[in-house]
């Protein structure tokens, strides 16, 4: 793909994101209103989105179909739409940016060589490397570890502790991975740190998807466990700090930096 066709894509992902804003913001104005969006308008944004699809498809030799107003999105009176249809519609512009944004990442790196900390393929796009194209800070200690009070002091008082005191820039997840879009930041955060620190008390899946992501990627790995879980067969050749309380990491864990 040569740099005139990089830019005319760039173009209509500028464009559709253009289109988006404008429409999310409406939806959202005339929600907190009376809730209706005129028919007019609905379909002044078709006028819009159909051109840029246009051009689109003859860029690229796609085949995505222009839209026109259904007699299902028309209301009773014919003089509004359904508010869920034009909430769809504004979704899908979205959808469609973030698309051609992501080739156009991917169409950039493709002949360059993937650096050895990201992955050989996005698990998202399909696309040749890591279309975020994170750098690599060698000292960051990515945390992995279950979503629990269970173990909240041992990450406070112990592995937070412990960085906080040696200096070291660190990164936990805050939220469990239950989406794609979850697991593509966790993901990007781990290519990020040369270290990953993964506590599997409790073999919780989300560590331990996040624990084969690190060693796939040549981290350096340290793994903690409490004394309560019992080690699983395929990690049972591989150190790992066991611990009782926080107390315990405090001691151990300086050892391994």
């Amino acid at each position: 793909m040569g740099n005139s066709k990089i830019h005319q894509l760039k173009t209509i992902a500028h464009e559709l994101k253009q289109l988006h804003i404008k429409t999310k913001n409406h939806i959202e104005e005339r929600t907190s209103s009376d809730g209706h969006i005129y028919a007019n308008t609905y379909g002044g944004w078709l006028n819009e989105y159909n051109p840029i699809v246009r051009k689109y498809n003859n860029l690229t030799s796609a085949d995505l179909s222009e839209r026109s107003v259904s007699d299902y999105e028309l209301s009773s009176t014919r003089k509004t739409v359904r508010l869920d249809s034009a909430i769809s519609f504004s979704e899908s512009v979205e959808e469609l940016s973030n698309k051609i944004e992501d080739d156009i990442r991917a169409e950039q790196n493709k002949d360059e060589p993937i650096p050895l900390h990201q992955m050989r393929v996005c698990f998202k796009t399909g696309a040749k490397g890591c279309p975020l194209n994170p750098a690599e800070k060698k000292n960051k200690v990515f945390v992995a570890m279950p979503f629990s009070d269970d173990y909240k002091d041992s990450y406070e008082y112990g592995v937070k502790l412990v960085l906080d005191r040696m200096g070291i820039e660190h990164y936990k997840a805050d939220n469990e991975v239950n989406n794609k879009d979850t697991m593509c930041k966790i993901c990007k955060e781990i290519q990020s740190c040369g270290i990953v620190i993964a506590n599997i008390s409790s073999l919780n899946p989300n560590v331990m998807l996040e624990l084969g992501l690190a060693y796939g990627l040549g981290k350096k790995v340290v793994i903690i466990k409490d004394k309560k879980t019992t080690t699983v067969s395929d990690l049972g050749g591989i150190e790992y700090i066991e611990y009782s309380h926080a107390g315990e990491l405090q001691q151990k864990l300086p050892n391994v930096f």
